[in-house]
């Protein structure tokens, strides 16, 4: 078997095009260890290495501080998978490239004021501050973003009802004679953009979130809709809109991160209409349930964290008689699913990305003991079967 090439720190550095003072630093702060010492002690790296330090260099050059990266990388699985790192590089560039434009063209359209000598409205010096200082929340977008897209794909690749929750869903949103709609938490709009060819002409659809970071998603990836959607960063507990606004609110998934939810409620019934329609979708008690199972099996502690108890706040089975202190029909609907798993780096993925404080809880240690629990779970079945229990009330004001 022919032996791996190792390169002393000159020989990496001169391949790389940094300073041996750099690899010596980010050796020194943990970012990137050699990947072996010679029998002299001086540091060897790999060729593996070379795909390590790029991450770090791309990262770097987004705009991320170097305390930032090592967090990130820490957080890395498993070091082979260097695609989902080039993907997400990718989409964070992408990102940032889009947010230069869009200050672009609020300058643009600045100086065209000026220059039209309408005189200067300083209110939009206080929008392009606002624009720029979206820059801030890169390491927020990094994980919001990365995090909700793990959740997302799980159930489109695993998932044995092959429509889809969001298309099944959206054919239960009742537009007839409706124009107005708002979505409270859109995310990064993948509810809208999995249906696109189903929306009717006409609507007036406004996509709000709390995350500036998840919102500016929303909209990189809506610019090629042939609709115009209006955006707005908005907190639930205080909806920035006129009573009687809208026609059809929607909150998916969301309720239960409202840290007041009787306020959250009040004002989505202060602005939707007398004859509106509102739509909250949620989970039930035995949604995931085998997963939390699992993980129950590495360490029972880690089931009373947050990341498994966020959705009690509001699920399918108490939404009715915490709805019903606001509208006078109520109806639920629920989706028959499950998923059949035979990938153990995306249920880690899965879990490792829910909202709350669960990496802060996972080690290497447990990882690695989920891993060889998941692998005989698939060796005895093939698959690792997990319930889903997923639905949606509708509301009438």
């Amino acid at each position: 078997m022919k032996k791996e090439k190792l390169f002393t720190v000159g020989e990496f550095a001169k391949a790389a095009g940094i300073t041996i003072r750099t690899l010596r630093y980010y050796d020194k702060i943990g970012l990137l260890k050699p990947c072996e010492y010679n029998k002299a002690g001086y540091r060897l790296y790999n060729k593996r290495d070379f795909g390590k330090l790029q991450n770090i260099l791309t990262l770097k050059f987004i705009g991320l501080s170097l305390e930032d990266i090592k967090y990130i990388i820490e957080k890395d699985i498993s070091d082979e998978n260097f695609k989902k790192s080039l993907e997400i590089q990718k989409s964070i560039m992408e990102q940032k490239i889009h947010h230069l434009n869009h200050v672009i063209r609020s300058i643009d359209e600045t100086l065209q004021m000026v220059n039209k000598n309408e005189g200067l409205d300083w209110n939009k010096f206080i929008d392009i501050i606002s624009i720029i200082n979206i820059d801030n929340k890169w390491m927020e977008q990094y994980y919001n973003a990365s995090n909700l897209r793990e959740r997302i794909k799980i159930h489109e690749l695993y998932s044995t009802n092959k429509e889809g929750w969001m298309e099944w869903y959206f054919k239960f949103l009742n537009f007839n004679n409706k124009k107005k709609v708002l979505e409270l938490g859109c995310g990064d709009a993948t509810f809208w953009t999995k249906n696109l060819d189903k929306i009717p002409e006409g609507l007036e659809i406004t996509l709000t979130d709390f995350s500036e970071g998840m919102l500016m998603d929303a909209m990189k990836n809506l610019e090629k809709a042939k609709m115009k959607f209006n955006f707005r960063v908005v907190n639930i507990e205080e909806i920035p809109f006129y009573d009687n606004s809208f026609d059809i609110i929607i909150a998916n998934h969301m309720l239960y991160h409202a840290e007041d939810l009787d306020k959250a409620l009040s004002e989505i019934k202060r602005v939707l209409k007398p004859d509106g329609l509102f739509y909250a979708s949620t989970v039930g008690k035995g949604h995931m349930k085998e997963m939390r199972e699992l993980v129950g099996n590495i360490d029972e502690e880690l089931l009373s964290i947050e990341s498994f108890n966020l959705t009690k706040k509001f699920q399918l089975e108490n939404g009715k008689n915490i709805l019903k202190n606001y509208f006078d029909y109520i109806t639920l609907k629920r989706y028959e699913d499950s998923l059949k798993l035979t990938d153990i780096e995306a249920l880690i993925n899965y879990i490792l990305s829910m909202p709350g404080t669960i990496e802060e809880n996972f080690d290497y240690k447990k990882i690695n003991d989920l891993k060889v629990l998941l692998k005989d779970k698939i060796t005895d079945k093939g698959y690792i079967y997990i319930t889903k229990d997923t639905g949606f009330f509708m509301c009438e004001k």
